[in-house]
């Protein structure tokens, strides 16, 4: 028995060396995370959006939920950006099409094109589609919205940034009469009184 634990010990630390170079070598091949601005993330995000439609035989586009808008973003421990705390998203939606399915599978392809990694969900009836990386973090194209509608819609990776200061900032522009990316289309109603 003796005998044996040398060699034990041997391999068990040619295991150990093995494991370190191992981790090493991945962690070297790892890249790290690409920042941009939020601004740019904005812009990308429209961007998505409005070619993805432009992928359909469909009219009648609007956003719905407003503006490009930021949001704070998840914590660092979880998207490996220090101090990365705001993400813009971006939606619009449009009178629904009635070929679902082939609608479904022209944004999937679009995205796909892009880089995109894309899976589609209830593919025989009212597909919705689901995707993410290329020029933005994700995004969702969805056959059966609301209101017998379309809508896609995509959210920026996160951004350095606070998103309340990016959202005053924005309003800000607007109210100097600047059109920011994704403002076309909006329909401005004044409260009820």
């Amino acid at each position: 028995m003796s005998a044996v634990k040398p060699h034990i010990r041997i391999l068990t630390v040619a295991a150990s060396a093995l494991m370190m170079g191992m981790t090493m070598t991945a962690c070297a091949e790892k890249e790290p995370p690409t920042t941009i601005s939020a601004r740019e993330g904005r812009d990308r995000t429209v961007e998505l959006v409005f070619n993805t439609a432009e992928q359909l035989d469909i009219t009648g586009w609007w956003p719905r939920n407003g503006v490009a808008a930021a949001d704070e973003c998840i914590p660092k421990s979880r998207s490996g950006i220090e101090h990365a705390t705001a993400s813009y998203s971006y939606d619009r939606w449009a009178p629904r099409g009635t070929d679902h399915i082939e609608d479904a599978k022209r944004v999937a392809d679009y995205w796909e094109s892009l880089g995109m990694t894309v899976r589609t969900v209830n593919p025989t009836t009212h597909p919705t589609v689901f995707a993410e990386g290329g020029p933005v973090a994700r995004a969702v194209f969805d056959t059966a919205a609301a209101d017998q509608s379309y809508s896609v819609g995509a959210t920026a990776p996160c951004s350095p940034g606070d998103a309340v200061t990016l959202n005053d900032e924005d309003e800000a522009e607007r109210d100097q009469g600047k059109v920011l990316p994704g403002d076309e289309g909006l329909v401005l109603q004044d409260p009820p009184q």
